[in-house]
């Protein structure tokens, strides 16, 4: 009779190393998704709103691109007008303030990395998909048309990092 051992499993704590702990002693700079047992999956805080001041252009966009604006007005998407706005430069390019997205201990605060990742997939996806939007209003029988094919880098760039972080 032969006997394999069959390998051992890494401790939990090792995989899951804040999983006992109080979440509301965790640094900005852990993974808003990390796992405890008092939040299991679910973030273990509440998902930040607002980004620095040196992200006024993305906030004032995603208060602006709305179909209807939280004061009822109508946003950008309801004129058609998010894509020629960005494209006319309104947005600059924040890539490099991605970086001082930083928390008290030094390291990048992930829960403000997440907002501003957010903030530009949301953008993204709006820029993107603003002719559709268009082409149905105006045609219901001609389908959806194309979308945008490429994004700019004002919105690319950002995005990708803060994917990368």
């Amino acid at each position: 009779m032969s006997h394999t051992l069959e390998p051992a499993l890494p401790p939990l704590s090792s995989i899951f190393p804040h999983m006992h702990d109080n979440p509301s002693t965790l640094p900005a700079s852990v993974d808003p998704f990390t796992i405890t047992t008092c939040t299991g999956f679910l973030p273990f805080k509440h998902p930040q709103i607002t980004l620095p001041a040196t992200f006024a252009p993305l906030t004032k966009l995603a208060d602006d691109f709305p179909i209807v604006k939280a004061d009822g007005t109508p946003g950008l998407l309801a004129t058609y007008q998010l894509g020629p706005l960005i494209d006319s430069g309104v947005l600059p390019d924040l890539t490099a303030n991605i970086d001082n997205l930083v928390a008290e201990d030094g390291k990048p605060d992930l829960a403000a990395v997440t907002a501003a990742f957010r903030d530009y997939a949301f953008l993204a996806s709006a820029y993107l998909l603003e002719p559709c939007w268009e082409q149905w209003n105006k045609d219901r029988e001609g389908g959806y048309g194309l979308g945008r094919q490429t994004l700019p880098k004002e919105i690319a760039g950002p995005l990708v990092k803060t994917a990368d972080l």
